[in-house]
C-alpha cells in the first residue's frame, strides 16, 4: 500500500474488521466491509475446514492481511465470526516463507 494509505480497496479497511452472525438474531448480525471481498486468498492453512485460517492479498497493492472464521454450534442455531487483520510485511513473510514482503501483485 502507498504510504499515504490511498489504495482503493485497503483504504476501506481497518487494521482489524470483525464480524458476527447469529442464528435467530439477524437484526443483530454485522458483517465485513465490501472491499475485503475484493482481495484473493493466496494461502489456505486449513483447506476444506469450516474454521478458516487462509493469507488475502490486496490484487492492487500488494498488502496482506489474515482472514480466519470460527463458529460454535448451539442447540438453537450457530453463532458464526469472521476476523480480518493487516499483516506487516514481516507478519506476511513469516506466514508464507521468505519473499512474500516482495510478491508484486500483477
Amino acid at each position: 500500500m502507498s504510504a499515504d494509505g490511498a489504495c482503493e480497496i485497503c483504504s476501506q479497511l481497518a487494521d482489524r474488521e470483525y464480524a458476527r452472525q447469529k442464528f435467530g438474531w439477524e437484526e443483530h448480525d454485522t458483517c465485513l466491509p465490501e472491499a475485503a471481498w475484493r482481495l484473493v486468498m493466496v494461502k489456505d492453512f486449513k483447506p476444506g475446514s469450516e474454521r478458516m485460517k487462509q493469507v488475502w492479498q490486496c490484487p492492487l497493492c500488494g498488502g496482506y492481511y489474515l482472514y480466519e472464521t470460527d463458529y460454535e454450534y448451539l442447540v438453537n442455531g450457530s453463532e458464526d465470526e469472521q476476523t480480518l487483520m493487516r499483516l506487516s510485511a514481516e507478519e506476511a513473510s513469516q506466514l508464507l516463507g521468505d519473499g512474500a514482503s516482495d510478491a508484486n501483485p500483477g
